[in-house]
């Protein structure tokens, strides 16, 4: 017969092991893991600023559903590939999935938009402050949050 302690115990342990931890939060952007298949998606503009170069990538659905007036999708994946001086320089991802942005207060909420920085080697950009995707683009509220949605519906 097993013990309240081993149990306590043993309950513990297997939370712990799969990151449940109570009081353990995850990062949102965490939720946003890096699109290894981004380029096989549709390179919708390319923006060019000075010596900055972004090339940004979605999925043929969520052209399609903008080009025929449709929300973008849950599942929607924007990739922005930053180069500077002409060397990649990093990758900033958004992401919109059903229940995203909830915890989030309402003044910071992008809808079930989440963002993530990653650096040239595709690892998480600690360093990056995510707060500032959220607040710029925050602005775009009547674009799905989304500056360059007029670009996708010219997308061929």
């Amino acid at each position: 017969m097993i013990t309240r302690s081993a149990f306590v115990a043993v309950a513990f342990a297997v939370s712990a092991a799969s990151g449940l931890l109570p009081g353990q939060v995850r990062a949102a952007g965490d939720l946003v893991a890096f699109p290894e298949n981004y380029a096989e998606g549709v390179r919708y503009t390319t923006v060019e600023r000075g010596n900055i170069r972004e090339e940004i990538f979605t999925s043929r659905a969520a052209v399609e559903a903008v080009k025929e007036g449709r929300p973008l999708p849950g599942g929607t994946v924007i990739t922005l590939v930053d180069y500077r001086d002409g060397k990649l320089f990093r990758y900033v991802v958004m992401e919109k999935r059903s229940g995203w942005g909830v915890d989030r207060p309402p003044e910071s909420r992008n809808g079930e938009w989440e963002y993530q920085a990653f650096g040239a080697d595709r690892t998480v950009n600690r360093g990056e402050t995510l707060d500032r995707c959220f607040a710029c683009h925050k602005s775009q509220a009547g674009q799905d949050f989304v500056f360059t949605l007029d670009r996708m519906r010219g997308t061929r």
